[in-house]
């Protein structure tokens, strides 16, 4: 290695200008081409790219754009028995349609085969539009009841614990 290659390596950090590594810098190689500087490369990337690594090209210009077309493509109409443009069905529709009443967000990712944060976003977006609701710490696909079915649940709730005393005739 000579001294300028020795100032290359030391002005890109002793890393490699592709993957950013700095292991083996000693046995780094700088790639020098006509229309870009110097480039510094471990022995990995030397051996993927050769003398062309992907740091500092020049981007190429863009291609002008086609002039536009006297009439535009029109779009063949789905006829009423088909299925709609979406190819894909919804995975998590499908999967709150199965899952019993009331629900915890994991269970509705593992049913739907996605992760839980993509899980609970949608359930969030599905909730915006009604479709789900939230109960405590855990979602239902029920319809939210009426008024008259709380007041009863909450009566429930509260005489849970008591016991009813009946007068008895006394016998004797």
């Amino acid at each position: 290695m000579n001294a300028e290659d020795l100032t290359e390596l030391e002005r890109a950090g002793r890393r490699c200008a592709v993957c950013h590594s700095g292991r083996a810098w000693r046995r780094f190689e700088i790639v020098r081409s006509a229309e870009r500087g110097p480039v510094v490369l471990c022995g990995g990337c030397r051996a993927r790219f050769g003398d062309d690594p992907p740091v500092g090209r020049k981007p190429e210009p863009a291609p002008e754009p086609a002039p536009a077309a006297a009439k535009p493509l029109s779009l063949p109409k789905p006829r009423a028995g088909e299925p709609g443009t979406d190819p894909r069905p919804d995975r998590l529709r499908a999967a709150l349609r199965k899952m019993p009443g009331s629900f915890s967000s994991a269970m509705a990712a593992r049913a739907a085969g996605l992760n839980n944060d993509k899980t609970i976003a949608r359930l969030h977006d599905l909730e915006r539009r009604g479709e789900v609701r939230r109960v405590g710490n855990r979602w239902s696909t029920e319809p939210r009841p009426d008024d008259v079915a709380l007041a009863m649940d909450r009566l429930e709730a509260r005489t849970s614990n008591l016991r009813i005393v009946r007068d008895r005739a006394r016998v004797g």
